[in-house]
């Protein structure tokens, strides 16, 4: 019963994976790339949306807006790389 419950938990805390690289083929994409080095190696997204960001910059808080760009791979999770400031800030499982 304690396996089936973790199990349980990790799946629920698996709804968003937080990444630090995202493979396009043979190419790796991570944090702080541009994002036309994201374009070259893993082509355009198959959808974008904006979002409100909550960011922490140099101490000071704010709310950004962020671009997210959808990756499909192939029968897996979709990946989604946010996009702030022509650089790639965050890549998660959607």
């Amino acid at each position: 019963m304690m396996k089936i419950n973790l199990f349980a938990v990790i799946i629920l805390l698996s709804s968003s994976i937080s990444a630090d690289s995202i493979r396009c083929g043979r190419k790796v994409v991570k944090t702080g790339d541009s994002s036309n080095t994201l374009i070259k190696k893993c082509g355009k997204p198959v959808r974008k949306f904006s979002s409100k960001e909550r960011i922490n910059n140099g101490g000071n808080r704010s709310n950004t807006m962020v671009s997210n760009w959808v990756y499909t791979r192939g029968g897996k999770r979709d990946m989604v790389v946010s996009v702030r400031s022509g650089a790639v800030i965050k890549i998660q499982l959607e």
